[in-house]
């Protein structure tokens, strides 16, 4: 109980925390916006400076004119970085090695601004595009914007490369973000995969205080309740973090409808194998008769059962043909009858005949005296006299008793003078 509600704590802190961090990053951005003041969203938007985040906020009101003069200025922006990134680089082929750690400093500087022109273009060209622009007349602004970024490659060497990753990766915006994320992300799959299997301890907790559960429908339940606590914390934890999971649930509806159409039969052996969990046939490990086949259940799901024969076969039935059928559990009982049937010559004595039955029954230490056993005339049949012995054993002695009793009555009926006969017609010639 003490790890339980240490448990809870962590939890309630951990989601607290998200919460914090999500209304704050909320709050961040409505700052932003409030502090631009009563300037028109026209004149916010031409500012190089802004944020790609906040500029994709600012260019959402502006119509389709507006966006047409905003993306004429950012070209005119881009153009001008373009050529200062020419000039630095007839520079830095004309300077002196003392001069070139102060060009390439320059032209890492430039190129960071014409990455922030080259999205924040783009963004403001695709937005231009939602709001219905002229083909003709965005096309020269999707040209150039494809032109800069081939002169864009093309100006940039490997070692501004690899002090673009290494900024990255100091970055609190970059790779330290990501490091942040990827532990976030561990610790939330790690609470996630903690909560399902804390679930799935309580439910079985439960259900060993339940009235007698079969081992199949535990099995389901404990599955059940696993998946569905890990499917809802999962959204839960989704949410926390920003993701809009309004989709996911018209995902699942789509998909249930689909598959309630094309997974007909797999749904009716669902429904039957929940049916046969709640009112429990039969249980794994025990012998039965269904379907045409006997043997040992070996493992149940919601769709199909496995059966393990005599001879060691394993037959998979649907749930379906199962539950359709009709269903002989031999094990449910502790105790079973054993049905033998010995026939004797008409000539032989039937009453001695059953006297050492019941002295076999007697003395095999398997037969229970309690159901007593019976051994009786069952049949006249036509070449001979049929006694039936029907001892009673314990279930898992079933086998042991009949193959016993069959194999030693045999050596005593001999041992007697008793004959087992065999089928014969007498053919009689009337002579005329």
């Amino acid at each position: 109980m003490r790890d339980a509600n240490q448990f809870f704590h962590l939890l309630r802190a951990v989601l607290f925390a998200l919460t914090v961090m999500q209304v704050a990053s909320v709050e961040g951005q409505e700052a932003k916006v409030a502090e631009a003041g009563p300037q028109s969203f026209l004149s916010l938007a031409q500012n190089p400076g802004l944020s790609r985040d906040h500029l994709r906020i600012i260019i959402k009101p502006l119509s389709e004119p507006e966006l047409g003069k905003v993306a004429e200025i950012w070209r005119g922006y881009l153009q001008a970085n373009l050529e200062q990134i020419a000039s630095q680089r007839v520079f830095s082929r004309e300077a002196h090695n003392a001069l070139l750690d102060a060009s390439r400093s320059q032209r890492d500087a430039l190129f960071d601004q014409q990455r922030s022109l080259e999205f924040g273009y783009r963004d403001i060209l695709s937005e231009w595009k939602v709001k219905g622009a002229d083909p003709a007349a965005i096309k020269p602004h999707d040209l150039y914007l494809k032109a800069a970024l081939k002169v864009t490659v093309r100006s940039i060497d490997t070692q501004y490369l690899r002090r673009s990753v290494e900024r990255w990766l100091a970055s609190p915006e970059g790779g330290v973000q990501v490091i942040f994320k990827v532990v976030g992300i561990g610790v939330a799959v790690w609470l996630l995969l903690l909560w399902a299997g804390f679930s799935r301890w309580v439910a079985e907790r439960l259900l060993t205080r339940a009235s007698s559960p079969s081992r199949i429908l535990k099995k389901f339940l404990l599955q059940l309740v696993y998946w569905v606590n890990f499917l809802i914390f999962g959204l839960v934890l989704l949410a926390f973090v920003g993701v809009n999971v309004t989709p996911f649930f018209a995902i699942f509806g789509g998909i249930s409808f689909i598959l309630g159409f094309a997974l007909q039969q797999t749904i009716g052996n669902l429904a039957s194998g929940l049916m046969m969990m709640v009112l429990k046939p039969f249980d794994t490990g025990d012998t039965v008769k269904v379907a045409g086949t006997s043997g040992q259940v070996d493992e149940m799901s919601v769709v199909s059962t496995r059966i393990r024969t005599a001879d060691n076969q394993i037959i998979t039935i649907p749930n379906s043909m199962i539950w359709g059928d009709v269903i002989t559990n031999v094990s449910a009982s502790e105790m079973r009858r054993v049905d033998l049937v010995f026939r004797i010559d008409y000539s032989d004595s039937a009453s001695h005949a059953i006297e050492i039955l019941e002295d076999m029954i007697k003395t095999n230490p398997l037969c229970l005296k309690d159901p007593a056993p019976q051994v009786f005339v069952g049949e006249l049949a036509d070449s001979s006299v049929n006694l039936y012995c029907r001892p009673w054993v314990k279930r898992e002695d079933y086998w042991t008793v009949y193959w016993g009793l069959t194999g030693v009555v045999k050596e005593r009926f001999d041992a007697e003078g008793i004959s087992i006969p065999f089928p014969q017609q007498d053919v009689h010639f009337i002579a005329k």
